[in-house]
């Protein structure tokens, strides 16, 4: 599979160190606890391992999937993933775990479907803002547009995932947003959008405590803000050039789920400043890229697809950069490409696919305009 553009070469470039990255600083933040729980230090990097090159393999094979082929199927994906994440909630399918309804059992794997709504909800939105820019929406397509879109949020929210959500919302709003969608309408939905995460974050204690702790960890040093002091703590011991790969101690039980939500901290502890720094920079340059697909695209629905997608793979880098940080509030939301997850990992390299084939058009039909 010959990548047809420089853009594309890039974006895959990234997500290759990446991925390289995230092996080396997944081993380094489970070695030992896989060791004593499971009597293998390789338990999960050997899976994330094995999900990284089956994903990119995907990924690569989506790359050459036209994506006229997503906007006849936008509306039945969306269906489907509004079918597995309300199956999270059926006794004997959904999986419990953590105080939350979040995933399916299927012979043995644990589907996160949300994930999957972070391409589905995209498609379906950029599918129906495309149809209006053939012929006016309907009061009637809007209410349907507006439900469906609620009734998978709704779910989401129920599982509880308020991160996950959000980041759908302001998605969405950001593609009407590209898309000439009055003004008006999108202050009603930011309103809206605003005064629900207000009510979901005050319905849960543990939403409230969060909030609590990003505006002081201290108050609660060994509640609700021991894991933001424990990534401080973890920052100020890499210094400027870090302790070296492998001989961080936020990982032995100080700092918890430092292999998801927090690998980040153990990177500023283990690569110092300077390797955390660079890290983000990766990251600033692979968000460039991906926008720069979204203004590269041919058509509407591709452009709309492309932001949304885009946004997505941003606003999950930030929030977690920024939670772990202490410059957000912590929403558990892993650092993309890096952290342990394997559902989140094959959704991820599955939309950067998506993107590749966007590029990969739009580049041909600007070498046959020439």
């Amino acid at each position: 599979m010959v990548l047809s553009s420089n853009l594309q070469k890039q974006i895959v470039g990234c997500v290759i160190l990446f991925l390289l990255i995230g092996q080396v600083m997944l081993f380094s933040a489970t070695g030992v606890p896989a060791l004593q729980r499971y009597g293998s230090e390789f338990y999960f990097v050997s899976r994330q391992a094995l999900t990284a090159i089956l994903g990119f393999l995907f990924m690569l094979v989506l790359s050459r999937v036209k994506y006229q082929f997503w906007y006849k199927m936008a509306y039945a994906v969306f269906g489907v993933v509004v079918v597995l994440v309300a199956a999270t909630f059926i006794p004997g399918i959904g999986h419990h775990a953590q105080g939350a309804s979040r995933w399916i059992r299927i012979q043995g794997f644990l589907l996160q479907p949300s994930e999957l709504s972070k391409i589905a909800l995209p498609l379906f939105v950029a599918r129906a803002l495309a149809e209006h820019q053939m012929q006016a929406f309907s009061s009637k397509k809007i209410l349907g547009v507006t439900g469906a879109v609620a009734l998978l949020l709704g779910l989401i929210i129920r599982q509880p995932d308020l991160g996950t959500t959000t980041l759908l919302v302001l998605s969405t709003l950001g593609i009407f947003f590209i898309a000439g969608i009055s003004l008006m309408y999108l202050l009603t939905g930011f309103v809206l959008g605003g005064v629900g995460f207000g009510l979901a974050l005050m319905h849960y204690e543990y939403r409230r405590k969060r909030l609590l702790a990003f505006l002081n960890p201290w108050a609660d040093p060994q509640g609700s803000g021991f894991q933001t002091i424990q990534s401080f703590l973890s920052f100020h011991s890499g210094g400027l050039f870090g302790s070296g790969i492998g001989n961080g101690n936020s990982k032995l039980f100080y700092l918890p789920e430092v292999h998801t939500d927090f690998i980040f901290a153990l990177v500023g502890e283990e690569l110092g400043f300077i390797g955390a720094i660079l890290l983000v920079a990766l990251f600033i340059y692979f968000s460039y890229l991906l926008f720069k697909t979204s203004f590269k695209a041919a058509e509407p629905f591709a452009c709309y697809l492309a932001f949304g997608i885009a946004f997505l793979l941003v606003a999950q880098v930030t929030v977690n950069l920024g939670g772990v940080t202490g410059l957000l509030p912590v929403k558990g939301l892993p650092l993309p490409f890096i952290s342990w997850g394997r559902s989140a990992l094959v959704v991820n390299l599955a939309m950067v696919g998506i993107l590749l084939n966007i590029v990969r058009q739009s580049g041909m039909i600007s070498s046959n305009n020439e």
